[in-house]
């Protein structure tokens, strides 16, 4: 019985430090912009220091409507790979993440080496002077929280979550449904967030000022702001396929919501 609980011990011992997280940091002195290619899911959030901070595997990616990706992703141990270095046709791995990173002026650009099934996502950490742009590829989604610079973020099949941000925001996904929930509003740029096939959902404070385009084709639009001024009868119009248009408290930046099939909520924080 002792021999079993040694040898139960030394294996859990041995599960720790083979699933202990690679971590790679780097001074962003001089950097204003990031920008991200990857085929991952990426949580990413605001940092105490001036430096990026990257780490393999992602607790904040899963979504209870996504199906789990487990089995397709290989062991991370090859016991044929032993004494061989990874290449890869992306670039050199000057990270130790698998990641090539280069400065070029006060841009950071990150390029992620490993595929999807090579990966369980990433997590970075980065200082809120920075602004972002994110490129998930076909399968990666994007968790993004507490963010008041500028983002710009596509994905294809993946999902956008934005927690506690202010804009500017650019976001795009082919399929993938986009939440946002906003801080408060950055008056210095206009906001589009737009999905072929999801469902879009923004949370804006009721002191927000903008000017909002709404428009799902073959969706429907729901808003408690008080977007569309009353007909004489006191129905409000709200046309199929046309833009709907409105101003809350008289107006300020542009937001524009766009959705091919799925529903645009527009609602009060």
């Amino acid at each position: 019985m002792k021999r079993t609980g040694m040898l139960s011990i030394v294996f859990m011992l041995m599960c720790i430090v083979t699933n202990a997280q690679k971590e790679f940091k780097k001074s962003l002195s001089g950097i204003s912009r990031i920008e991200i290619e990857t085929g991952t899911s990426i949580f990413l959030k605001k940092g105490a220091s001036n430096e990026i901070i990257i780490k393999e595997g992602c607790s904040n990616c899963g979504n209870e409507e996504e199906m789990d990706q487990e089995e397709f992703y290989e062991p991370e141990e090859d016991e044929k790979a032993k004494g061989l270095t990874a290449i890869y046709a992306g670039g050199e791995d000057n990270t130790g993440v698998g990641i090539y990173m280069e400065k070029d002026g006060e841009i950071l650009r990150i390029n992620d080496l490993k595929s999807f099934y090579k990966r369980k996502g990433l997590t970075i950490i980065v200082p809120n002077a920075v602004a972002i742009k994110m490129n998930c590829g076909n399968l990666g989604s994007a968790n993004i929280q507490n963010i008041t610079n500028e983002l710009e973020i596509n994905t294809t099949v993946g999902y956008i979550k934005l927690n506690n941000v202010t804009g500017p925001v650019t976001a795009h996904s082919s399929t993938g449904n986009i939440d946002a929930v906003f801080t408060s509003v950055n008056q210095t740029a206009p906001i589009s967030i737009s999905s072929s096939t999801g469902m879009i959902d923004v949370s804006l404070p009721s002191n927000t000022k903008a000017s909002v385009e709404l428009k799902s084709t073959m969706g429907s639009v729901y808003s408690n702001f008080n977007l569309i001024e009353p007909r004489e009868d006191g129905l409000k119009a709200i046309g199929g396929h046309k833009s709907i248009t409105g101003n809350i408290n008289n107006g300020g930046v542009k937001i524009a919501l766009k959705a091919s099939i799925g529903n645009i909520y527009l609602r009060k924080k």
